[in-house]
């Protein structure tokens, strides 16, 4: 039958559930299979690949954290965390305090590159971005901190993201939290719809940026708000000393932030029938006129929710 449910996992037999879990605003993705029988243990690799018998996609690939086996039944949990879950887990600390990583004139994407690295994530892209570190004599130096929350730190200072795919692959891009020139991968309608809400709040909105950097070196952009009284300023604050060691750089991180942030931020959530084609980062065309939820809209956060009574596929929407 076409519309049979499939599920599979690496080394895992009887599958009872599966859970698969990504956000645009977490550094991994997560996974929880629960089984009757697996030989997986923990550090072992895992794919997971979820639909119907007739159309079925990878929806999560990673490691194993964790394996918990009870009995009556014997039944196994094991959860699971994507491939940038070695970033979040590997802690840089230099052997001598004293000579810590170091590089001088290394653009934002090969110092990303770099960290990764580390933590040994070679399958990785990174755009070419405007910025160059270390150009006036001092080294960026990295030490005491986890090749994430490094990396994590630069993609914040050019408003850009950093996730690792459902294959493995790590990127570092000009990813907005909204669509940005992006196409659709599906259309929701109600003939897909189990339950959907729609949302519009000022919650995240910033329109004044102020920079922090070295000695000396400060900045700010802001601009009005049409959803904010005039004159009215809600601001944030980005500071690193040891990154923004020049005022056209502390200037550019003003501007590309408040780009990113003087916005209404218009949403909704939407269950719909399983659908392992969707992933979070995609974008899909709703078409709910009669609540106002219409026109392309980002997947800021995606669960697939799969058990041997159904699929359901939830969705965090962002426009």
């Amino acid at each position: 039958m076409s519309n049979q449910l499939y599920a599979t996992a690496t080394r895992c037999s009887q599958i009872q559930s599966i859970s698969v879990s990504d956000s645009h605003s977490a550094p991994t993705s997560s996974a929880t299979v629960v089984c009757l029988a697996s030989s997986l243990d923990v550090g072992d690799n895992i794919t997971i690949n979820l639909g119907y018998s007739s159309s079925h996609d990878r929806v999560f690939s990673g490691y194993v954290k964790q394996v918990t086996r009870s009995q009556s039944p014997t039944q196994y949990e094991i959860s699971c965390a994507n491939a940038m879950v070695r970033a979040v887990d590997y802690f840089i600390v230099s052997n001598n305090p004293l000579t810590p990583y170091s590089k001088q004139n290394i653009s934002a994407e090969d110092l990303v590159g770099d960290l990764m690295a580390m933590a040994g994530l070679t399958n990785y892209s990174g755009s070419g971005s405007s910025f160059t570190f270390a150009t006036d004599g001092y080294p960026v130096e990295v030490n005491l901190v986890s090749s994430y929350d490094f990396s994590k730190m630069v993609a914040d200072l050019l408003a850009w993201a950093i996730y690792a795919d459902n294959d493995g692959k790590v990127h570092f891009t000009d990813r907005k939290p909204y669509p940005n020139g992006d196409s659709s991968v599906a259309t929701i309608g109600d003939d897909e719809l189990i339950s959907v809400s729609y949302w519009r709040s000022d919650r995240d909105l910033r329109n004044k940026v102020v920079v922090y950097g070295a000695d000396g070196i400060y900045a700010n952009a802001q601009s009005s708000s049409p959803y904010l009284p005039s004159g009215f300023y809600k601001a944030v604050v980005v500071a690193s000393a040891l990154l923004i060691r020049t005022q056209s750089m502390a200037q550019q991180t003003a501007s590309y932030n408040l780009a990113k942030l003087n916005r209404l931020t218009i949403g909704g959530s939407a269950t719909i029938i399983g659908d392992s084609s969707i992933s979070c980062r995609d974008c899909v065309t709703m078409s709910k006129a009669d609540i106002g939820m219409t026109g392309l809209f980002y997947v800021y956060g995606c669960e697939h929710d799969w058990s041997r009574d159904g699929y359901r596929t939830n969705l965090d929407l962002r426009k």
